[in-house]
C-alpha cells in the first residue's frame, strides 16, 4: 500500500512539475518574442527617422550603417547636441549591444550589419532570407557557437509600402539557464519530496489505521464460546470511532443472539425431556409388565398423544419465533381500522373467557382509529395476552380492554385481576429468551404454557414499531399494554 501511494504521489508529481516547466517555458519564449518584436519595431523606427532628417537624400543604406554602428558622432567635429542623441535613446533603453542585426532590401542585400556580426553569422542569417520571401514577419530559430538563438525577421513600412527588412538574432542563453535550473531543481526535488510525504503518509497511515488492526485482533479473539470481547475506544481518533461503536455494537448484537439461541436450546431441551421422559417410562412400564387390560393401553396411548401434541406446540412456536425474530418479511403492515379489530378481538375473547365464566368489558376509541399493522400477527398477540389473563384470574372475575389516545398513538391495555406477577419476576416478563429462567416456579405454572407467548408479543409489537409495556401488583392482578404509532 505504502509503495503503491508513493508511485501514484510520484506520478502526480512528474506530470504537475512538467506542466509547469512547460507552462514556464511557453511563457519565457512569448515573451522573449515580444521583446526581439518591440525591439525590431524601435530599431526600424530610429532607421527611418534619422534617413528623414540627417541622411544625405534620405539615403536608408547611410542611416542603416550609421544606425548600427551607434556612431552619434554623425559625421561633423562638433560636439554632439541633445537633439543627436535623441536617435539613439531607444536603442539603449534596449541593450541591443549583445543582439545580432542586420537591415536587408526587399531583394535581400544587406544594407548593413552590427559591429559584432560575423561574417559566418551574417551569411546564416541571410541565407534565412532565401527561405522567408514573405512580406509578413518570420521567426527562426538557429544554433550559433553552441547558444540557440531566435531570429526574427520583420518587415518595415513607408507610405504603407514595404520598405526594407530587419533581422535581429538574440541568444536565449538566459532563458535557457532559467529552465534549466528550474528543470535541475524538479528532477532533484521530486524524489525528496515523494521520500517525505511517503514517510509521512506511511505514519499517518499507521495511525488511523490502529483500530482497524485492533479490531482485527479483537475479531481473532472471538468464538462462539466468548463473545466479551470489545474494541477500547479510549485512545481512538473521532475519525475511527463511528467505525469502533459500530464494531462493538454488532459484538453485542452477536453475543445477545448467541446467548438467545443458548438459551432457546437449553429451553426447547428442557421442555422436550419432560415429555419424552414420560413417553419412554410408560412404554417401559407397559412392555416390562405382564398382559395389561385394554384400557391402561389406551391410557398409555392417550398420555403419550398428549405429550406428543405438547412437543409439537414447542416446536411450532419456536418456528413462530424464528420468523418472527430473523425474517422480518413475515409481517405485512397495511391500514388497518383499529375500532373495527379491536371489536371482533373482544367478540373472540368472550370466547375464550366463557370456560371460567369471567366477564370481558371493551371500552373503544372514541373515534375512528387507523393504524399500520399486520393483523394477522396483531390478533396473535391480542389472544395471547387475553389467554394469560384467562388462565392466571380467578372465575367469576373480569378482564377489561381499554384503549388511551395519546399524542402519537394509541396505547390498547389488557387488564385481570388475578392473582399478579412478582416483583422479582417482571424482569423475565417478554424476555424469556434472553434471561435465565426464573428459579421457583410451580409445575401447574410451566406446564400452562411453551414459554414463548409473552417473547412472540414482545417481538410482534417491535416490528409494529411498538412498545409493550407490563404493570403487576401481586394479589391484585397485571396490566399488560400496547402502544402503536398512527399511521403515517
Amino acid at each position: 500500500m505504502g509503495i503503491l501511494s508513493a508511485l501514484v504521489l510520484g506520478g502526480v508529481l512528474i506530470l504537475y512539475s512538467l506542466y509547469l516547466y512547460f507552462q514556464l517555458k511557453e511563457s519565457l519564449y512569448s515573451n522573449f518574442d515580444d521583446e526581439l518584436r518591440v525591439k525590431a519595431y524601435e530599431l526600424g523606427k530610429t532607421v527611418k527617422a534619422f534617413q528623414k532628417t540627417k541622411s544625405p537624400a534620405g539615403d536608408i543604406h547611410y542611416a542603416a550603417l550609421k544606425v548600427l554602428s551607434f556612431d552619434v558622432d554623425l559625421d561633423h567635429g562638433g560636439p554632439v547636441t541633445l537633439a543627436d542623441r535623441q536617435w539613439f535613446r531607444l536603442i539603449d533603453r534596449y541593450e541591443l549591444d549583445n543582439d545580432y542585426i542586420s537591415i536587408l532590401s526587399l531583394d535581400g542585400k544587406i544594407l548593413a550589419s552590427s559591429d559584432n556580426m560575423s561574417p559566418d553569422l551574417r551569411e546564416r542569417l541571410a541565407g534565412l532570407f532565401d527561405d522567408h520571401r514573405q512580406v509578413r514577419s518570420t521567426w527562426d530559430r538557429i544554433s550559433y557557437n553552441q547558444s540557440e538563438m531566435r531570429v526574427l525577421q520583420m518587415v518595415m513600412f513607408a507610405r504603407d509600402e514595404p520598405h526594407y527588412l530587419i533581422q535581429i538574432a538574440s541568444p536565449m542563453t538566459a532563458a535557457n539557464q532559467l529552465l534549466q535550473e528550474r528543470l535541475r531543481g524538479i528532477v532533484l526535488s521530486i524524489p525528496a519530496v515523494v521520500a517525505f510525504f511517503s514517510l509521512a503518509g506511511f505514519m499517518l497511515s499507521n495511525q488511523i489505521l490502529r483500530p482497524v488492526r485492533k479490531i482485527a485482533k479483537t475479531a481473532e479473539r472471538l468464538t462462539h464460546e466468548d463473545l466479551s470481547q470489545r474494541v477500547e475506544v479510549s485512545k481512538v481518533d473521532s475519525e475511527m470511532l463511528f467505525l469502533v461503536n459500530a464494531f462493538n455494537k454488532m459484538i453485542e448484537r452477536l453475543e445477545v443472539s448467541f446467548k438467545q439461541m443458548t438459551n432457546i436450546t437449553a429451553h426447547i431441551a428442557h421442555e422436550l425431556k419432560t415429555p419424552l421422559s414420560i413417553i419412554r417410562g410408560e412404554a417401559q412400564t407397559v412392555l416390562k409388565g405382564s398382559v395389561q387390560a385394554p384400557e391402561k393401553y389406551q391410557q398409555v396411548i392417550e398420555s403419550s398423544l398428549a405429550e406428543t401434541e405438547r412437543m409439537l406446540k414447542v416446536i411450532n412456536d419456536l418456528l413462530m419465533v424464528a420468523n418472527l425474530s430473523y425474517n422480518r418479511e413475515v409481517f405485512s403492515l397495511k391500514p388497518l381500522n383499529l375500532n373495527y379489530f379491536l371489536n371482533s378481538i373482544f367478540q373472540k375473547g368472550q370466547i375464550l373467557a366463557e370456560p371460567k365464566s369471567i366477564r370481558l368489558v371493551y371500552r373503544p376509541p372514541v373515534k375512528e382509529l387507523v393504524v399500520s399493522a399486520d393483523p394477522v400477527h396483531l390478533r396473535r398477540f391480542f389472544f395471547n395476552i387475553i389467554d394469560n389473563a384467562v388462565k392466571y384470574s380467578p372465575p367469576g372475575s373480569t378482564i377489561s380492554i381499554l384503549t388511551e389516545l395519546k399524542k402519537e398513538g394509541v396505547v390498547i391495555s389488557v387488564e385481570d385481576s388475578g392473582k399478579g406477577i412478582a416483583p422479582e419476576e417482571l424482569s423475565y416478563i417478554s424476555e424469556y429468551i434472553l434471561q435465565e429462567s426464573p428459579p421457583k416456579k410451580k409445575k401447574e405454572e410451566a406446564s400452562a404454557g411453551t414459554g414463548f407467548g409473552l417473547y412472540l408479543c414482545r417481538a410482534i409489537a417491535e416490528a409494529h414499531n411498538g412498545k409493550i409495556y407490563v404493570h403487576s401488583q401481586p394479589g391484585k392482578g397485571s396490566v399488560f399494554s400496547l402502544f402503536l404509532p398512527f399511521k403515517a
